[in-house]
């Protein structure tokens, strides 16, 4: 399942899905996703029409990053324009790695309720502006430039009014600082650190946390683009508007989703 994620060669297709499909999916509105483009946080191609003109049309990596976008505006209570900076601008290691992993983790498509899995990824947000990714302990080996075997990974500093500040999971170390001097200068370097190492400091005693499962966002979006249910389980208690309505559309639609790649991103 994670295939389809993979980069194709020039003669593969690949699932494209146009506006109303991302819509459905990932619980964004189309106002939503253009930011969330503008910011670079998903790209966008286009599709030529049968008489002149083009489509927006989504990858299937937008999609489902859109999902994770969708989660944090409501969860955290962040104004989409801070959610698409904090998409915009993490390490790509991060959402190129958590995706494919996340659907890979989805074990029985039968099952309506949206299954958590002792290898799922979170999004953590401490004390309402230290924003980290927690991921499962065999991968904590496999990061790039983190110290081995941490699983908690500081992203950065939120505040909704000033944005997001991006501090690097390698300030910790000598060596990362050492990097920083160099592209950034003593200052910022000597201010990423001290911020690191409050940020470290607060997950370790935080007044508050709030834990977000994205990977079981990533399968739920899945799901509905390849046409199966999801439903997580207070949906189920407590329906939103709309959702079954949205989650139908996604299915019949997903059946049709299909396109030739090709054309340029679209960042109208």
């Amino acid at each position: 399942m994670s295939g389809t994620l993979q980069k194709p060669s020039e003669t593969d297709e690949t699932p494209l899905y146009g506006d109303a499909e991302i819509t459905a999916a990932s619980g964004l509105a189309l106002p939503s996703l253009r930011v969330m483009q503008a910011a670079g946080a998903i790209r966008a191609e286009k599709e030529a029409k049968a008489h002149g003109g083009f489509r927006r049309m989504w990858q299937m990596d937008a999609v489902l990053k859109a999902s994770i976008g969708a989660l944090m505006n409501e969860h955290f209570a962040w104004n989409i324009r801070t959610v698409a900076e904090v998409l915009a601008k993490t390490h790509p290691w991060a959402f190129g790695t958590l995706l494919p992993i996340s659907i890979a983790m989805e074990k029985d498509l039968k099952q309506r309720i949206v299954r958590t899995s002792p290898e799922d990824w979170y999004l953590e947000l401490i004390d309402r502006k230290f924003l980290f990714l927690r991921v499962p302990d065999p991968i904590s080996t496999q990061i790039p430039y983190a110290i081995s075997g941490q699983q908690n990974l500081l992203l950065g500093l939120v505040k909704p009014s000033d944005g997001f500040q991006l501090i690097p999971w390698f300030a910790g170390q000598k060596r990362g600082v050492a990097e920083l001097e160099k592209t950034c200068g003593k200052a910022a370097a000597a201010t990423a650190q001290q911020i690191y190492k409050l940020a470290m400091a607060a997950h370790a005693n935080c007044l508050s946390k709030t834990s977000l499962n994205a990977s079981l966002q990533v399968r739920a979006a899945w799901r509905r683009l390849n046409g199966y249910e999801a439903h997580f389980v207070e949906e189920i208690l407590q329906p939103k508007e709309g959702v079954t309505k949205n989650a139908s559309n996604a299915t019949s639609r997903s059946r049709t989703a299909t396109r030739k790649r090709g054309g340029t991103g679209d960042n109208r």
